[in-house]
């Protein structure tokens, strides 16, 4: 299987926060295993995405900070093979 997300990614995202707040390692491993390279190319895909990272690390994203995600991905200033930026991002 060709995972977009390093291993690197997942774990930073399954270290965030503490206590009930942790992303739960098996649903991030199963979004992961579920995504494609080719759900980058897609705006709603690509959005879905982005909207469940978010909501598994806690945080809410306005409209502005999604479009400006989206248009990072699309400028290649994420690189879907080395995710850190989106998860600085999500912070």
């Amino acid at each position: 299987m060709n995972n977009p997300f390093s291993g690197g990614f997942l774990d930073r995202l399954k270290g965030k926060g503490t206590g009930t707040d942790k992303i739960d390692e098996s649903k991030l491993r199963s979004l992961a295993s579920q995504v494609k390279k080719s759900d980058f190319e897609d705006e709603t895909k690509l959005r879905q995405i982005i909207k469940t990272l978010a909501a598994m690390s806690g945080k809410q994203l306005t409209a502005e900070k999604e479009d400006k995600i989206i248009e990072m991905f699309y400028n290649q200033e994420i690189n879907i093979h080395d995710m850190s930026s989106l998860t600085k991002l999500l912070k």
